[in-house]
């Protein structure tokens, strides 16, 4: 079985472990600042407003600094890059511990580690093609993909639990010992240095290989087809992320942390069992026709959920479903769409490596990790805004049908220059 053979693949079980702990960490730390601030702006007409910003603070570096990220990956060692990475955010997680009362500090604190996590995220997509044979990339980006939403699920599923027994502090503690604990894994790893120019050849500076970075992108059709399908499903989950306590309540009508079993485990579940098929879907179909149909299909599934809050009202006094019904339906569609994220994501991210030269890796990945967060920070600050003014199912409602739009759009468009599988480069 592919997964067997890619797991017993030192160098892949390496980075894979470094990656389950800094996610689980990071998102650990994301959920406990999450409720922290909802839980401290409720009842006030700003509890998402300062959701958005928190969630703005982690967002924000990818914009001014993923594209320079990118180019230093590709002039040092990937490894050495990851672990300093690691490391800084272990020490800096700390400095929450005296913080952890003002709103100001916790959002220089957030800015401060995702600027780090910029020059990690890179490093770590660029390196994978490294450690697995060139069949098994799809299935090793599949298990990336699935420990990257998987971290998100174990990350909240975790928050309480750790703030209850260790208290407030509790998740600043264990989250600096997890970016410790994936730095350690990342020792065994081979060096890892892109290739560099000959010695005739005059090497180009930062500013040249930014250029370089996107006029790739801009030129490989194929290669923005798949960093349009990341941005914008990246760019969801973000929105989704910062609505998830508003969320719950409109829907479920109980708060997030009581909602588990109807929003997060059918996410992970959906995530796991899209990971599973992901390879027989991407057999019988060619990758770019996934990512067409699943970006419409997801973008339904959205706008379902947000309309399934129209199926219980109790303060207009409508009630269309008991609330015992509402909740498998919405567990049903938060299953679709995490099966989906999951199907989009390992597809786009093998067409992307597949198209990408060693030497320009990490540009790509660094200008993708940019992109997300330029797409992502005016609609959450928009939905926040929104959703406080006027009703979050409406917000995912309009949002679900904006990307159906957009979906079909593109597809009509790819139609009439012709659909057919890219023709992959060498690693």
């Amino acid at each position: 079985m592919d997964y067997l053979k890619t797991l017993r693949q030192v160098g892949f079980s390496r980075l894979w472990s470094s990656q389950i702990l800094s996610q689980v960490a990071q998102n650990l730390l994301n959920f406990a600042l999450i409720i922290n601030v909802f839980n401290a702006a409720a009842g006030t007409h700003f509890a998402n407003v300062a959701v958005s910003l928190l969630v703005l603070a982690f967002g924000v570096p990818s914009i001014f600094f993923a594209a320079f990220a990118g180019a230093v990956v590709d002039r040092f060692d990937r490894r050495l890059v990851m672990l300093g990475a690691n490391l800084l955010r272990a020490c800096l997680v700390l400095l929450y511990i005296p913080f952890h009362s003002s709103l100001v500090m916790i959002l220089v604190l957030s800015f401060a580690i995702s600027s780090i996590t910029q020059f990690f995220l890179p490093a770590e997509s660029s390196m994978i093609p490294q450690v697995v044979s060139k069949e098994l990339l799809l299935t090793a980006n599949s298990l990336f993909v699935f420990s990257f939403y998987a971290s998100f699920i174990i990350g909240y599923a975790v928050a309480a639990p750790v703030i209850a027994a260790l208290g407030e502090v509790g998740p600043y503690l264990v989250t600096g010992g997890m970016f410790a604990l994936a730095s350690v894994s990342l020792l065994g790893l081979p060096k890892s240095l892109a290739k560099a120019p000959e010695s005739s050849v005059r090497k180009p500076g930062f500013g040249e290989e930014l250029r370089e970075g996107f006029r790739l992108i801009r030129a490989e059709r194929w290669l923005s087809l798949a960093i349009r399908q990341l941005t914008l499903t990246q760019a969801i989950v973000c929105v989704i992320l910062t609505l998830a306590p508003a969320l719950s309540l409109a829907l479920l009508h109980r708060p997030l942390q009581q909602a588990s079993q109807y929003l997060i485990i059918p996410a992970g579940l959906g995530m796991v069992f899209g990971v599973v098929i992901v390879g027989r879907i991407t057999r019988r179909w060619s990758k770019i026709r996934v990512l067409e149909v699943g970006l419409i299909v997801a973008g339904s599934a959205l706008a379902l959920l947000g309309l399934s809050g129209l199926l219980y009202q109790p303060h207009e006094g409508r009630l269309i479903l008991p609330l015992a019904a509402i909740a498998p339906i919405v567990a049903v569609l938060v299953f679709g769409l995490g099966m989906l994220n999951a199907i989009i994501s390992s597809t786009a991210q093998t067409v992307l490596q597949e198209n990408s030269s060693e030497e320009g890796r990490g540009k790509l990945f660094g200008a993708l990790n940019m992109y997300i967060n330029i797409a992502a920070t005016l609609p959450i600050l928009l939905t926040g805004a929104l959703a406080d003014l006027l009703s979050v199912t409406r917000v995912v409602t309009v949002m679900g049908l904006g990307v159906v739009i957009f979906a079909v759009v593109q597809l009509v468009q790819l139609r009439r220059r012709g659909l057919h599988q890219p023709e992959q480069r060498p690693a």
